[in-house]
């Protein structure tokens, strides 16, 4: 008896069942009536909803609702009396403290044994961690989207996962060609074996933290990237991806080595301008020296021959000299305004002269004069060693053009890369071109660095590209190079257009004639052999001459003599008190007493008047005999006519 089961059995059982299984549900099972009050509640319900069930059993649950939505829980009743079940739709309801919190809500009909509705049985699931997920991933899904670096997730295999807008944009290749993909396409073929052994660092675990790299875009063109990359988990913690941030840094790659390369000029243009001033001095000295033995009458025709050759060679030391100064932007520059078609149209002869005849020079010049304001000497040498460098190019045989043209330059226009836009404005243009075997792009961005040649040993000092750097952007123009393997180069030079120049004195006007001069000057120069030289050729010439060795020297020496000095000649950089401080206590002390300046160095900005207003002349060292004689006469005539 005790052995057979009944009916009555079986439903407690079942009913059992069903009680444990509401019991122990992480979601709240509510039964009520279709007028909203409460019968059953369980403990789900009472964690979720923070009301104990002899708080809520008897209660109304519109307690739990929101008065807003009273209306929506009296439409889903009206519902479940008509036997619909209602599924799944999300709402707000409150908790005991007044909170609001979503849940997501099944509700369905309870029918007593007639099978009328008699009340709703609804299952009721706390939403708030799945909406905070939710949100949170919509917030992550904005940031990846909106993100100016491009993010890429992808497998350790290295198929593409996710290719964010950022990444389209920087490496110009739509998401759906890539996401599926390998991530291989856009690493170039030499380092794909840095990637795979990345993707191995982060497959153990590791963060990679911005790391320099090179990464190719859609066109085939090569970028500069910074990465990090950090790895994928699964949900039992084991790595199955990598997750990249990528910065594209070709830019402040680019910004970063102009700055170094300009550190580099800047060092190594005072080191030239230095050596260049010393030479000078050193070249005053042979050329001075040199130029009192060839006044020697009984001088033999042998030794003649051979000053002659001492003088070519200091000449040939001299330019060399000029070369390093002009890099160095410290050459002693004399502007004036002239025709760069005349100037250009004056060289070719002795351009022909010097590169043979078997290279033709071809002249195209635009119609019209061009006026610019630069040194007549240092326009010829660009010219002059843009020449030399087309020929030597073509050591075959070809043909060099020297081409002129006026060129409108519009706002923002970027003529050469290498270094900032362009001021807008007019300018004359200069191109030389020839048809030789051209440059390298890995060699072009290196060929005006001082130093640097292609050229084979002996055939070059590597000064010449850096020299017309150096006179054209003293010039306040600019320098583009166009080139190709095989086809030729061409090497374009702006520089601004001023105006016409105001008309030159009629001729016939008869230069000032010296005669046998007479005065007293003092030689203000820290070399002694610059000195000397000065000295004694201002002596052979009549004059009275005093020396000093520095600026502190010479203040002491007028003091002494007591102002009787005529003219002061002083060179520009010296120890202790230098030529600059030297004239500025002069225009305290002696201001009636003027200057000839003399050095290897330029003056910052225009030469200065003193305060007679008298223009100081400038001598660039070294300086012809006849130049500085001519030099002191002018001066010391306008001082004693009270005159420039």
């Amino acid at each position: 008896m005790f052995g057979r089961k009944s009916p009555e059995n079986d439903a407690f059982l079942e009913a059992a069942r069903l009680a444990a299984i509401v019991q122990s549900s992480e979601d709240a099972i509510v039964s009520k009536r279709l007028d909203g009050v409460v019968l059953t509640w369980n403990p789900a319900a009472e964690r979720i909803f923070g009301y104990s069930t002899d708080e809520m059993v008897g209660s109304s649950i519109f307690k739990l609702i929101p008065p807003e939505l009273h209306e929506e829980e009296w439409m889903v009743l009206r519902r479940i009396s008509r036997g619909e079940p209602v599924e799944h739709f999300e709402t707000t309801r409150l908790r005991k403290d007044g909170t609001r919190f979503p849940v997501d809500l099944t509700i369905s009909p309870i029918r007593d044994a007639s099978g009328t509705v008699v009340g709703a049985s609804s299952i009721k699931r706390d939403v708030s961690q799945r909406r905070i997920a939710e949100e949170t991933s919509s917030r992550l899904v904005a940031i990846v989207r909106s993100s100016h670096d491009a993010i890429i997730s992808k497998k350790l295999d290295g198929t593409v996962l996710d290719w964010n807008a950022a990444a389209e944009r920087m490496y110009g290749i739509p998401a759906r060609e890539m996401v599926g993909r390998s991530i291989y396409r856009i690493v170039p073929d030499e380092l794909e074996h840095e990637e795979r052994a990345i993707l191995e660092r982060v497959s153990r675990g590791e963060h990679v933290a911005h790391y320099e790299t090179t990464r190719r875009r859609s066109d085939g063109s090569l970028i500069d990237v910074a990465l990090t990359l950090s790895p994928i988990r699964d949900s039992t913690g084991t790595v199955v991806g990598a997750s990249s941030i990528q910065r594209d840094i070709t830019e402040s790659k680019r910004a970063e080595e102009a700055l170094r390369q300009a550190s580099k000029m800047e060092a190594i243009g005072a080191l030239a301008g230095g050596l260049a001033h010393d030479f000078n001095n050193q070249l005053y000295a042979v050329s001075g020296f040199a130029h009192f033995i060839a006044r020697d009458p009984g001088l033999s025709p042998s030794s003649r021959a051979d000053l002659i050759e001492l003088q070519k060679t200091a000449e040939r030391m001299a330019s060399l000299t000029r070369q390093l100064l002009a890099f160095a932007r410290q050459q002693v520059l004399s502007p004036e305004t002239l025709d760069l078609n005349a100037a250009v149209q004056d060289t070719r002869p002795m351009l022909q002269r010097l590169i043979g005849s078997s290279t033709p020079i071809e002249l195209v010049l635009g119609a019209g004069p061009k006026w610019v304001r630069v040194d007549r000497a240092q326009l010829v040498q660009v010219v002059l060693n843009l020449v030399i460098n087309a020929r030597d190019a073509m050591p075959e045989g070809g043909r060099i053009m020297l081409r002129t043209e006026t060129q409108e330059v519009s706002p923002h226009h970027v003529f050469d890369k290498r270094q900032s836009a362009v001021e807008p404005g007019a300018y004359a243009m200069l191109a030389v071109t020839d048809t030789g075997q051209g440059i390298p792009p890995e060699q072009l961005p290196h060929i005006f660095e001082p130093f640097y040649t292609t050229k084979a040993v002996g055939l070059g000092t590597g000064l010449g590209l850096a020299t017309v750097e150096g006179v054209v952007s003293q010039s306040g123009g600019h320098i583009q190079v166009e080139s190709t393997v095989g086809k030729g180069t061409t090497i374009k030079i702006l520089l601004p257009l001023t105006g016409e120049p105001a008309p030159a004195s009629p001729p016939g006007v008869p230069q000032q004639s010296r005669g046998r001069s007479r005065g007293r000057i003092l030689v203000v120069d820290d070399e002694d052999a610059v000195r000397v030289v000065v000295s004694r050729t201002l002596q052979a010439e009549g004059y009275e001459v005093f020396g000093a060795r520095n600026g502190k020297e010479a203040l002491r020496m007028l003091d002494e003599i007591g102002g009787g000095i005529d003219l002061v000649i002083t060179d520009l950089v010296m120890p202790e008190t230098g030529g600059g401080k030297l004239v500025e206590k002069m225009a305290q002390r002696y201001a009636d007493v003027p200057v000839i300046w003399i050095s290897g160095h330029s003056l910052e900005g225009d030469i200065p008047q003193d305060q007679q207003g008298r223009q100081q002349p400038f001598l660039v060292k070294p300086v012809a005999p006849d130049a500085l004689l001519d030099a002191v006469a002018r001066m010391l005539s306008g001082a004693a006519n009270g005159t420039a």
